[in-house]
């Protein structure tokens, strides 16, 4: 069971057609989860990677990276022979020939730079008659770190805390982050080299070529310049002097890479994948679900507005779209993006049931995933208090955990962004 509060969320609620509702809202967003599991994305991968003779005749080694790293990790065991590697998780230890490194996110832990450099070293330590198999996910720009010359730790958790909380997308984050390491836009791929890389990637940035996921260690980085970035968002005055003399120094698209890189790269899913499963899962319960089109992006508080008016007008008996929005941070509450734009959908409520998930189970500084607001909900805060003033101050947890519709999961093991749902 994927929601820890399911029987909380549904015995708020009479028997009849609200409770049905907030029923089939938690089905589908299970199987929007479900569609995701890294176990079977890393299966779908090394089943693509069977035709390229992935370690059949020379040593294989792995390296995991990001929220659904250590469940992809797992099954690639029960699949292949690996002689060793590391996984940068949220555990230590061992996991059969593997090292277990204990990684933070949304910012690194003390031990970051240290796990960066053992990173590089064992990619060092690989040879041309070497294969290696990545398995990446989102979370890893956070979780895997090594910072350039003339920058230490705090100066990237200063940076990152920044660019959280400015309103920047994820693509826009990674842009910075990635000339500010060793490991990202490809220096974990150049540290891999001469060795054979199979990359095997759960997307986190909808709408995005694979090198966004997770700053694209060990991959050709996309285009972008940091210091467009530092620039858009006035960020100048609230970075680290250090990180703006490396910023500004950047030569965005000047990665060429060493000769003869041997790089194959399969994603296994993203967020279409767990927006499909909805759609197809509404199918077999005969539920009418309209597809938003496109990524839904933006300012959480806004685009909300838009997707309740077309989710209104679409038809059906529901609507249902991914994407991730952003949340530029005003006030001193709690919260994430998911919570945000539900919350902000309560201001203008007109019935029905709006709901947003972050398949990773995390949203932003909350131990929720997302939330739920129905009518049932709406009765609970207007007796007492009302949204704007939570939303006023950026307090999307605060204002769900009293309402009690908060979603809770924990930690799901994968990652492929938000899920915005609507039902009639």
């Amino acid at each position: 069971m994927l929601f820890r509060n399911r029987s909380q969320l549904l015995s708020a609620v009479p028997e009849g057609p609200a409770r049905e509702r907030r029923v089939l809202a938690l089905s589908l967003l299970e199987e929007a989860v479900e569609s995701v599991d890294p176990a079977r994305c890393a299966r779908r991968g090394l089943e693509h990677f069977a035709s390229k003779n992935l370690g059949a005749a020379r040593p294989l080694y792995l390296v995991a990276l990001g929220k659904a790293s250590y469940a992809m990790a797992r099954e690639a065991l029960s699949l292949v022979k690996v002689e060793g590697g590391i996984v940068h998780c949220f555990e230590s230890g061992q996991l059969g020939p593997l090292r277990l490194e204990c990684c933070g996110h949304p910012l690194p832990v003390a031990e970051a730079a240290a796990q960066g450099e053992r990173m590089l070293d064992f990619a060092g330590s690989l040879g041309a008659g070497d294969d290696v198999l990545v398995l990446l996910s989102g979370g890893a720009s956070a979780m895997l770190e090594a910072p350039v010359a003339g920058l230490q730790l705090d100066d990237l958790r200063q940076t990152t805390e920044a660019l959280l909380a400015c309103g920047a997308n994820i693509r826009e984050v990674n842009t910075v982050r990635r000339c500010l390491s060793r490991t990202k836009g490809g220096g974990l791929l150049e540290a891999l080299h001469p060795a054979r890389v199979f990359n095997i990637i759960i997307s986190d940035v909808p709408g995005q070529p694979p090198s966004v996921v997770s700053s694209g260690p060990t991959l050709p980085p996309a285009r972008g310049r940091a210091e467009d970035v530092v620039d858009r968002y006035a960020l100048g005055t609230k970075l680290p002097g250090a990180v703006l003399a490396v910023i500004r120094t950047d030569s965005a698209g000047s990665w060429e890479g060493p000769e003869g890189l041997q790089v194959h790269t399969f994603v296994a899913a993203d967020n279409d994948s767990a927006v499909e499963a909805i759609v197809a899962a509404g199918v077999r319960m005969g539920v009418d679900l309209k597809r938003a089109p496109g990524s839904i992006v933006g300012e959480a508080r806004e685009v909300v507005l838009n997707f309740y008016r077309e989710a209104v007008s679409a038809g059906g008996d529901g609507y249902v779209g991914g994407g991730e929005c952003t949340v530029t941070v005003r006030g001193e509450g709690r919260g994430g993006r998911a919570q945000e734009f539900v919350l902000s959908s309560a201001i203008a409520f007109g019935g029905g049931l709006v709901a947003a998930l972050g398949t990773d189970g995390v949203d932003g500084m909350s131990e929720a995933a997302g939330a739920l607001f129905d009518q049932q909900a709406l009765a609970v805060c207007r007796s007492d208090f009302t949204p704007q003033a939570y939303l006023d101050h950026n307090d999307s947890d605060g204002f769900f955990s009293r309402v009690g519709t908060q979603l809770i999961t924990g930690r799901t093991g994968t990652n492929v962004s938000d899920i915005y749902l609507f039902l009639r």
